[in-house]
């Protein structure tokens, strides 16, 4: 009864955790009182039974009190009377004894029970106590968990807002050096009328470095460049770099009534939401290395490498919505730099660095990225032997419009040019790989020799129907995989729904430039594997 009693209360335990812990928790005091009350009461029932169990034996048996050596008198009195053919006798004898028996088992058990009563009930509160408190207790423990987890949330936030402080510590650090912009812009100004005379407006490479900058002007110059260290710094949400980012802006706070306008024009226009708080930028920048390049720039030097050669370090530099027109920047250092939403035309970046530069939404016609030969390296720059390469590993052309432009045996891997336009772009004998142009818009572009290893044209838009068959006779060899890639024709008018397509080339342009008067899209169907 003692098992059966505690299997009762553990079943009953673990049901009432998992299903009424709030009531066990509620009615605790309840619930101890009815196994209390069911334990005094067999207690007391038991006590009685002790005390009286002379007096309710001898009036249930006859007997109060039965030995096993009694019973063996009404034995000897049956076989007597048997023997002496007494029925009476045997029959009295026989009920005397079943009497005692009767009342030495029913003495026993009675004890039996009260003791097996008594077991039950503190085994089965005992079972249901137990269960319920460790339920409880891993409940308690779910609720510790949270509270840490929370707890440890918090630490991040502060872990971040103390990040921001060393940054914004650095951020006023380089504010500090800043001001040696400013010197080093008036010292150039009065270069700039030394050479040209006073009332020189916007001048363009009037400024040779060689001849007009002095040394002292010229070691200011690199010195600061490499004093002003990156560092990340608050991202106010704003985008020059985007044209229509003041229009998203202004529809935000309305877009409840605009209904799927705003959706359809932050299809178009490629905007992006984020939520409410305090960012830094998603990497280190130094926009006061771009400062300097621009300040160098508005004094009419567009002519870097003389100034790279002395050490000017660009890496780094925040050069957003600039135009750079004629700037030549061979083995200029420029990693890490960020282009977007620029205009370069006519620049010459052969051999720079620019790896993981950002070009996102730039403007870039008539440009030179590609590798040189040694007699197109400029003075004073030193010129290798055979091609010296540009390396513009993982640099991002994300939606920018490239025409005209040069990339012929540049470094490459990992670039993107998703969503970008490109229009009599020549990528002759670059390295491609791994990089990606999904969504790009191909309209001329010249892929002979180019390592296209694992390079990603899924969801590019082309006008020759021949394209991937071109495509694959022209790279290099065994680097592009036709067969993971398919054509579906598209309305040729679908491009002019792509803002870098609208933006840049007329429709009966694009209609002549057709062979068939179709768009098509190219889509991958199969992974590059292992």
């Amino acid at each position: 009864m003692g098992l059966v009693f505690f299997a009762f209360g553990l079943a009953a335990g673990v049901l009432g955790a998992y299903v009424a812990v709030g009531f066990l928790a509620d009615s605790a005091g309840l619930i101890l009182s009815v196994f209390l009350a069911a334990l005094i009461v067999v207690l007391v029932l038991g006590v009685l039974i002790l005390a009286l169990r002379k007096t309710l034996l001898t009036k249930l048996f006859g007997h109060a009190e039965v030995a096993l050596e009694e019973i063996a008198s009404p034995l000897a009195r049956i076989a007597d009377r048997a023997i002496e053919r007494d029925p009476a006798g045997a029959t009295s004898a026989a009920r005397d004894l079943v009497a005692m028996v009767l009342a030495r088992y029913s003495w026993i058990a009675t004890r039996r029970w009260v003791i097996a009563s008594l077991t039950a009930l503190i085994a089965a509160m005992a079972a249901l106590a137990g269960t319920a408190l460790l339920f409880k207790q891993n409940e308690l423990i779910s609720t510790q968990t949270e509270l840490l987890r929370e707890q440890n949330l918090r630490i991040e936030e502060q872990t971040k807002l103390i990040q921001t402080d060393v940054q914004l510590a650095e951020a006023a650090r380089n504010a500090q050096l800043a001001v040696e912009i400013t010197e080093i812009a008036a010292e150039l100004g009065r270069v700039v009328d030394r050479v040209n005379g006073d009332g020189t407006i916007n001048p363009v490479n009037v400024l040779d470095p060689v001849a007009d900058l002095d040394r002292s002007l010229v070691l200011r110059i690199t010195s600061i460049s490499r004093a002003l260290l990156p560092y990340r710094f608050l991202d106010h949400g704003f985008r020059p770099e985007d044209q229509s980012d003041g229009r998203r802006v202004a529809l935000a706070g309305r877009r409840e009534v605009l209904g799927d306008s705003y959706a359809k024009a932050s299809a178009y226009f490629g905007w992006s939401e984020r939520p409410e708080g305090t960012y830094l930028t998603d990497r280190p920048a130094s926009p006061e290395r771009g400062q300097l390049l621009r300040v160098l720039m508005a004094s009419g030097v567009r002519n870097l490498e003389y100034l790279t050669y002395a050490g000017l370090d660009l890496d780094f530099a925040v050069l957003r919505a600039t135009d750079m027109q004629l700037v030549t920047g061979q083995q200029a250092r420029l990693s890490f730099a960020d282009f977007s939403g620029s205009y370069l035309v006519e620049c010459d970046f052969g051999t720079a660095i620019l790896e993981n530069s950002r070009f996102r939404l730039a403007n870039i016609q008539s440009t030179r990225f590609a590798a040189l030969p040694p007699d197109q390296v400029l003075a004073p720059l030193p010129a290798q032997d055979g091609l010296t390469p540009t390396r513009m590993s993982g640099a991002d052309f994300s939606r920018a419009t490239i025409l005209a432009s040069d990339f012929s045996a540049t470094e490459l891997a990992g670039a993107s040019f998703d969503g970008a336009l490109l229009d009599g772009v020549d990528f002759g004998d670059a390295d491609l790989s791994a990089a990606t142009l999904r969504g790009t818009v191909i309209l001329a572009a010249d892929f002979g020799g180019t390592f296209v290893k694992r390079t990603d044209f899924d969801g590019a838009l082309v006008i020759d129907p021949e394209f991937l068959t071109k495509l694959a006779a022209s790279v290099a060899p065994e680097t592009f995989r036709s067969e993971l890639y398919t054509m579906e024709p598209v309305d040729l008018n679908s491009l002019l729904e792509i803002m870098v397509v609208y933006n840049s080339i007329e429709a009966e342009d694009l209609a002549a430039r057709a062979p068939d008067g179709k768009a098509y899209r190219i889509t991958r169907i199969g992974d590059f594997g292992p």
